[in-house]
């Protein structure tokens, strides 16, 4: 049981990251009104990989706790729970309103260079998606060296 657990986590774990690590990257080389209009809508489209990944990886995570009730004694494991939480939020709830408010500061315009609200929207959800980035690398980290 535990090595078939052990597996559905790492595809959870990966299928979220792919997700969190490829939100920046589909956005950083978008250049014109409607490049940056495909780029949100295939954000829209990738917002399922961290829900159903995450929510995977959370249940398989809480899963291993009742296992070996000893992780809900270890400070490692309810920090990952914590940033796994942050990541949540971000992930969740403030990226996809991002998406919307961009969408709809880009709906207007027609073509030609991308308006400065709409950079100033990009570069704070550019800034949420590094925290989330580095939450995610904090809680590899943590899983990976299980420090007491």
């Amino acid at each position: 049981m535990y090595n078939y657990l052990l597996t559905l986590h790492i595809i959870s774990a990966m299928t979220a990251i792919v997700a969190v690590a490829g939100y920046p990257l589909v956005m950083s080389g978008l250049r014109t009104t409607e490049q940056a209009k495909f780029g949100l809508t295939l954000l829209e489209k990738l917002a399922v990989l961290p829900k159903v990944g995450g929510t995977l990886l959370f249940l398989t995570g809480l899963a291993f706790g009742y296992q070996q009730t000893y992780l809900f004694r270890q400070l490692w494991y309810w920090l990952a729970i914590a940033l796994f939480g942050v990541i949540l939020i971000i992930m969740a709830a403030l990226l996809p309103n991002g998406i919307k408010r961009q969408r709809a500061l880009l709906h207007p315009i027609q073509g030609g260079t991308l308006p400065d609200a709409y950079r100033r929207s990009r570069r704070r959800s550019l800034q949420l998606e590094v925290i989330a980035n580095v939450c995610v690398v904090m809680s590899i980290l943590l899983m990976v060296f299980q420090p007491s």
